[in-house]
């Protein structure tokens, strides 16, 4: 049970000691009290300060955000399951059905019936940890001021990174499925793949920006793979959304659509004339999708996408949603309790990590080559 100690209150705002008021009761945790315990805090008052410095440092580590690791902002987030669970099984249906004419007294109807894929992923612990010294805490504590909250959110930031890497591209020997990679077996080795149309100037180029490639044909391409993914699912998937590196958007967005019209991008054009994206934002400009993307063209594999800028420019639609695909995330990071080790007070992280759950390869299309 945890022990009840009086204590001063604090300001949320100033962290500061309200010294001239009452002091009030303070819930001392099992981890704290065991530390005051065995000598390694001197004190209740000690034990105290030290709780109080790491429940700001954890609230202070939970607020940073990353806005350049995007993997969370394009795909919702599932934590069913919890801490406990190695594996998450799911299965992606399709259903299918006839109608015919028959006769008053048939006997052999036509029947409707579901089929599905079942599908596996396992689910990893994902750990670091931070600690700070005696000495620390001591200076800390004389002071008044905090103990430095950047070894937390260095933790949470590496913790956040890996995350986001596994979004992107699985992790094969793990059993861990991403967008652009991960197992075999896995559906984003399903997920359509295509080259955009070359030039018609004679030049045969692809290339987004090449010296053939014209912004009326750019946006041809665009217009296609919306309209292919719309067409070839029978309308049951309508794209909201175009995942791109950083170089090609901001082509998009600062390249005049032609000499005719030298004020209106590539971007403002295809906004105004296409049926399922209409925002900018809706183009999510993604820095690990950098020359990643299989050269189609040039005869490789299609399942051959290159982490590390190996390959060649491309971008991705999908329609978006958690039907579709979400972040299975058990058990989200967190910090356990503080623990005493040589003359070190460390505090342990992890979290509960499986995969990214593409329910429905369909939804998403990749074209490459631009």
């Amino acid at each position: 049970m945890s022990k009840i100690v009086k204590a001063f209150a604090i300001d949320e705002n100033t962290r500061a000691l309200k010294t001239d008021g009452e002091m009030v009761d303070f819930e001392m945790s099992d981890a704290i009290e065991n530390l005051v315990s065995q000598g390694a805090l001197l004190g209740d008052n000690e034990g105290v300060f030290f709780q109080r410095q790491l429940e700001y440092i954890q609230a202070q580590s939970y607020d940073v955000l990353y806005p350049d690791l995007m993997g969370r902002d394009v795909f919702p987030l599932n934590t069913e399951g919890g801490e406990g669970i190695n594996t998450i099984t799911y299965r992606s249906y399709d259903k299918r059905g006839e109608t015919a004419i028959i006769a008053g007294k048939a006997t052999d109807l036509p029947r409707g019936d579901i089929s599905g894929e079942e599908y596996s992923m396992t689910v990893k612990t994902l750990g670091s940890a931070f600690g700070y010294s005696r000495q620390e805490l001591a200076a800390s504590k004389v002071t008044g001021m905090p103990l430095e909250a950047k070894k937390a959110d260095a933790v949470r930031r590496g913790y956040e990174e890996k995350v986001n890497q596994l979004i992107w591209f699985g992790d094969a020997p793990n059993k861990l499925n991403g967008l652009y990679g991960g197992p075999a077996d896995q559906p984003w080795a399903t997920v359509t793949i295509g080259s955009v149309a070359p030039s018609a100037s004679g030049g045969n180029s692809t290339e987004w920006g090449g010296a053939d490639k014209t912004g009326v044909e750019v946006v041809a391409d665009l217009n296609a793979a919306c309209v292919g993914m719309y067409k070839d699912t029978k309308k049951l998937f309508r794209p909201d959304t175009v995942l791109i590196s950083v170089e090609k958007k901001q082509f998009l967005m600062n390249t005049p659509i032609s000499d005719e019209f030298p004020l209106v991008s590539i971007m403002e054009w295809f906004l105004k004339n296409n049926m399922f994206i209409k925002s900018a934002d809706q183009f999510k400009d993604i820095n690990e999708l950098e020359a990643i993307f299989p050269d189609v063209a040039g005869g490789e594999g299609i399942t051959d996408f290159k982490p590390g800028n190996d390959g060649v420019e491309g971008f991705t639609i999908l329609a978006s949603g958690s039907d579709n695909a979400r972040i299975r995330e058990p058990f989200p990071f967190m910090h356990l309790p503080v623990q005493y080790k040589g003359l070190e007070f460390e505090i342990n992280c992890y979290g509960r990590f499986g995969s990214l759950e593409m329910i429905r390869p369909a939804a998403f299309q990749h074209v490459t080559n631009i």
